[in-house]
């Protein structure tokens, strides 16, 4: 029972995804998403675009997993397909739509699932089985990461400061 909680908190935080990356393209000037802060280091825009297409991954491995018994998963190099689908070139409103249409029809599938269904398991290449309640969080965890990412390239995070001698940190 604790499990099938902690996946249906996963999907609502999945939920509100969407709109915590919305507050930043609405707080953020537009050309301060296309900044990168390295020249190998994707912006800000970079890192939507591939919110976007790793949404339609994310998609097709759970589809696999509630329609085939125990299928093989894909995967995909992130940087190749940065490169392939020229993130650069994207307008910010068009990665910031696909990836809200596309979180859309996820979580109207993950909504259909029966409890049952957050166990079937499909196996990925690199991280083994994984079952469908797994796949939510690994998404999850993708969304904090990249989230974490965007705040921090568009200079919304403050690094800590050292605490001053003789206190601790």
């Amino acid at each position: 029972m604790a499990d099938l909680l902690e996946c249906l908190l996963q999907i609502k935080a999945l939920r509100e995804t969407p709109g915590r990356l919305q507050d930043l393209v609405g707080a953020i000037p537009a050309a301060q998403w296309d900044i990168r802060p390295a020249p190998e280091t994707w912006a800000p825009l970079e890192v939507v675009a591939h919110l976007a297409d790793v949404e339609l991954v994310h998609g097709i491995r759970l589809r696999q997993v509630l329609s085939i018994e125990r299928p093989l998963l894909v995967a995909v190099d992130p940087h190749a397909l940065a490169v392939r689908a020229r993130y650069r070139s994207w307008p910010l409103s068009v990665a910031f739509d696909r990836f809200k249409s596309r979180r859309a029809e996820t979580l109207e599938l993950l909504d259909t699932c029966r409890a049952d269904e957050l166990e079937r398991v499909g196996v990925h290449p690199r991280r083994g089985a994984m079952t469908v309640a797994d796949l939510v969080a690994f998404m999850l965890t993708h969304d904090i990461d990249h989230l974490g990412q965007i705040r921090e390239r568009l200079g919304l995070l403050v690094p800590p400061t050292a605490a001053p001698q003789g206190e601790p940190a």
